[in-house]
Order: C-alpha cells, then sequence, then structure tokens
C-alpha cells in the first residue's frame, strides 16, 4: 500500500517537469517569429576538399641576378657622395667621386708608357735608317726593335691597369653598373676608401622582379612542393592578394630558427613590393581529402564549444559541431551530414533565443 503510494506521486512529479519543459520549448520557438525564419539566410552542408592552407611568415628581398653590389677598385678620399638611399640611378651615372694617389699612379705609368713607346719608335726608325746605310749593325737594329717591342709590351699593360680602376689625373668615379634603386650606401662625404675593404660601398637593385623568401618549419616542410600556388599579403596593403608559385626550396634548415627557406619570384613592375617588407604567405598544398564544409560565419562559439543553428523546414534547432579547421571565410567541421541546412544571419540572436531557459 505505501509502495504503491510512492509510485504515484513519483508520476506526477515526473508529468509536471516534462509539462514544464514543453512549455518552455513552445515559449522559446514562439519567440522566433515565421516572418523571422522565412527571411533567414542559410547555406548547405556540402563534401569539399579540405585545403590544406600553410600559413608561412616571409619578406621582401631583392632578386639577386637583378642585384648588384658596388665597390671601388682603388683606395682614396672621397670627394661627393652623388645619390642618397633610395634613388633610382641609371646605368654609367656617377654614384661617387674619389682622390686617388693609385689613380694619379696608373695615369703616370700610362703617360710614361705613351712616351717610351714615341721616344723608341724614333729609335728604331733612325736605327734602320743607320742600319741600311751600312752605318749600324745589326745587332744595334735588333737592340732597338727589342727597346720598342718591350715599349709597346709596357703600354698595353698600362692601359689595361687603367681601364680596370679607371679614373684619370688622380680622379675616380664610382658609377652604376645597371639602372636601379640605391638600396644601400654606406660611404659619406670626405670618408677614406680602401680598395681591400671587404664592405661596399653601394648596393643597387632593378626592383621590377623580386623575392619572397618564406620560412618553412620543420613541422610543414614535408607538405610544400615546388610549384605550389601561394597568397601573398603584406602590412602595407593588407587587402591586395599577390599570386605567385614556389620556385625555389633551400633543401636546408637554419640551425638558429630550425626553418626551411622558399622563394617566390614575383613581378613588381608597379613598384608596391619594397625590400624588407614583412608578407604573410599562404601556401595551398595538396588536398586532404573531402571534409564536410559550412561558411564559417554560421558558427557560434559558446563556452569554449562550437554550435550552428539548423533549419529543417521552419524548424530550427541549435545542433553542437566539431570545429576541424576554420579558413577565412570557410569552416570544415563534423557533427553535420551533407545536405543539412545551417542559418548564416540572425545566429547569435537565434542561438540565444533558443538556449534561454
Amino acid at each position: 500500500m505505501k509502495a504503491s503510494l510512492i509510485l504515484i506521486i513519483v508520476t506526477a512529479l515526473l508529468f509536471v517537469s516534462c509539462k514544464h519543459h514543453s512549455d518552455d520549448a513552445v515559449k522559446n520557438t514562439n519567440v522566433i517569429s515565421d516572418s523571422l525564419i522565412r527571411t533567414l539566410q542559410t547555406a548547405c552542408v556540402v563534401p569539399e576538399d579540405e585545403d590544406n592552407v600553410i600559413k608561412l611568415n616571409g619578406k621582401i628581398q631583392p632578386d639577386e641576378s637583378r642585384l648588384v653590389k658596388v665597390y671601388a677598385l682603388v683606395s682614396g678620399k672621397l670627394q661627393s657622395v652623388n645619390v642618397e638611399l633610395g634613388d633610382f640611378v641609371h646605368k654609367g651615372q656617377a654614384l661617387a667621386v674619389l682622390k686617388s694617389t693609385e689613380v694619379a699612379g696608373s695615369s703616370n705609368d700610362l703617360s710614361l708608357a705613351e712616351s717610351n713607346v714615341a721616344m723608341t719608335k724614333k729609335s728604331l726608325e733612325t736605327t734602320k735608317d743607320l742600319y741600311e746605310g751600312k752605318l749600324a749593325t745589326e745587332q744595334d737594329y735588333m737592340n732597338a726593335k727589342i727597346s720598342y717591342n718591350n715599349a709597346l709590351a709596357q703600354l698595353s699593360k698600362a692601359k689595361q691597369v687603367a681601364s680596370i680602376a679607371g679614373g684619370r689625373n688622380a680622379t675616380y668615379m664610382v658609377t652604376a653598373p645597371i639602372s636601379g634603386y640605391v638600396i644601400e650606401k654606406n660611404i659619406t662625404n670626405n670618408s677614406a676608401v680602401r680598395s681591400d675593404n671587404n664592405a661596399d660601398l653601394f648596393a643597387v637593385a632593378d626592383l621590377s622582379k623580386v623575392w619572397v623568401m618564406a620560412n618553412v618549419y620543420e613541422a610543414d616542410m614535408s607538405h610544400i612542393h615546388l610549384g605550389d600556388s601561394v597568397i601573398i599579403n603584406t602590412l602595407a596593403i593588407p587587402d591586395k592578394n599577390y599570386i605567385g608559385r614556389v620556385d625555389k626550396i633551400y633543401n636546408v634548415l637554419d640551425p638558429a630558427t630550425r626553418t626551411m627557406q622558399v622563394r617566390i619570384s614575383m613581378d613588381n613592375t608597379s613598384g608596391e613590393l619594397k625590400p624588407e617588407m614583412f608578407a604573410t604567405v599562404k601556401v595551398s598544398a595538396k588536398s586532404a581529402g573531402k571534409t564536410l564544409s559550412i561558411p564559417s560565419h554560421a558558427i557560434v562559439m559558446d563556452d569554449s564549444r562550437n554550435f550552428v543553428i539548423q533549419k529543417n523546414g521552419a524548424k530550427l534547432k541549435v545542433k553542437a559541431i566539431n570545429l576541424v579547421k576554420r579558413l577565412e571565410d570557410k569552416a570544415y567541421i563534423t557533427g553535420l551530414s551533407v545536405g543539412d541546412t545551417v542559418v548564416t544571419s540572425f545566429q547569435v540572436f537565434l542561438y540565444q533565443a533558443l538556449t534561454t531557459k
């Protein structure tokens, strides 16, 4: 008798509880009007190749085949510097002027060699006339020939030294070997320059084409291949995408950073990409297989969990999902089925309405 009474009481309590939750569900559903449900934007769950996009940090650098470092071939003192960092220069344009004792010495050697040639030539002609008139010996004639040939050899050497060193009358011109921008300048007026110094005076680069050098961590190395397409963004113009391809993989690791470098050659006729700019490089590696995909903005995050609002006709419900990967405007997920419909507008409001008790 007592046991029957307890069973009746428990059943009554359960009935009341279920009715209470049913009333809450109706209440929450009634918050969302039919007119709002009809205007909701939705998207279907579709299977897609999972884009394996790898983000790399990179930097803009000059194309090394279009970069020339300028050195002084003689020692001297700078008389003037004619360009500044960032200036555009034409091939052959004077970058700086030096006063050099070496140039003065080579110029003097050239002048002496020219005078010696003229003198030995005159001597040879005189000796030849004497030899033909039987007034000089054959040995005298041969010695005159030898002296003249030696003078020609010294003149040739002096000309070669002068052409290599350049300059005239103690003045040496540092000229631009190519047309391009001055991207390095390591001298100032009145500086002393030594020919045995390893530091370059200037670096001139043609920036119509540049390299993007990106660092790849060990975990991503197996996913990077020659020819992979990339999208490059810079801080200067963050909304602009530069499209390129990986054209060189440097198969060595930097022991300090534990990274490997890859190179992307880029056209830069616009001049927007400048050396030393930081860049973000997104590499589209090979597909990792089919995965369910939805627009990333359809996801509502609550308490470190991910949810979507699933729509079936005029009915809405909150559905928990697992986020595999989010790539910009696309999210790869599990927890739904192909063909399911998710809401992509007012989803935060709907989530709150459907979950508020």
